[in-house]
């Protein structure tokens, strides 16, 4: 059976795109992490990675194994999570993603509500642009993010906050019509 520490680095392989890289990423040696997704791929049976000269490519199968490889290691730590929480609401750590657009202006706004409202909640911030956020949202990185919509992925779930307007202004003087 796989393990999670496997699922771990085939996750950090998927997104490094490189032994070396992947291996500092998760504090191990590469030889070590090379190792551990050899011993991944004998387990499921199955070529997760073509290993190229400086760089690898997950194959079909490994792009799908380190996809839902993303949602076991979310599970875990929702897991882990509510049990050291035992189930109350907004404690603990809360991993949040934000795009730069909204987070000079949301941000000043809610997050002194939410502390003086839930004193035990521990937000990490994480302000990148949205295609950054969804990957790592959905590979487990974030627990909750903040963007524009449509957010792509049928793993995702939305939940609309508010409609912001976008108003064109021109200089009165200037007559001419707007196609």
């Amino acid at each position: 059976m796989p393990t999670l520490k496997q699922l771990r680095y085939l996750l950090a392989l998927s997104q490094h795109r490189h032994f070396g890289r992947a291996a500092k990423a998760c504090a191990i040696t590469q030889p070590a992490l090379s190792m551990q997704i050899q011993e991944l791929e004998a387990e499921l049976g199955a070529p997760l990675v073509e290993r190229r000269p400086g760089e690898v490519i997950l194959t079909d199968i490994g792009r799908e194994v380190a996809r839902r490889a993303g949602q076991v290691l979310a599970a875990t730590r929702d897991l882990e999570e509510f049990a050291r929480h035992r189930g109350r609401l907004l404690c603990g750590r809360l991993r949040f993603g934000v795009i730069p657009s909204l987070a000079p202006y949301v941000l000043p706004k809610i997050l002194p509500a939410l502390q003086r409202q839930y004193p035990e909640l521990r937000m990490e911030l994480r302000e990148t642009q949205t295609k950054v956020l969804t990957e790592e949202l959905l590979h487990g990185e974030l627990d909750a993010v903040m963007m524009a919509l449509p957010a792509e992925g049928e793993e995702i779930e939305t939940v609309a906050l508010f409609d912001d307007p976008f108003l064109l202004a021109v200089p009165a003087s200037d007559q001419r019509p707007l196609r």
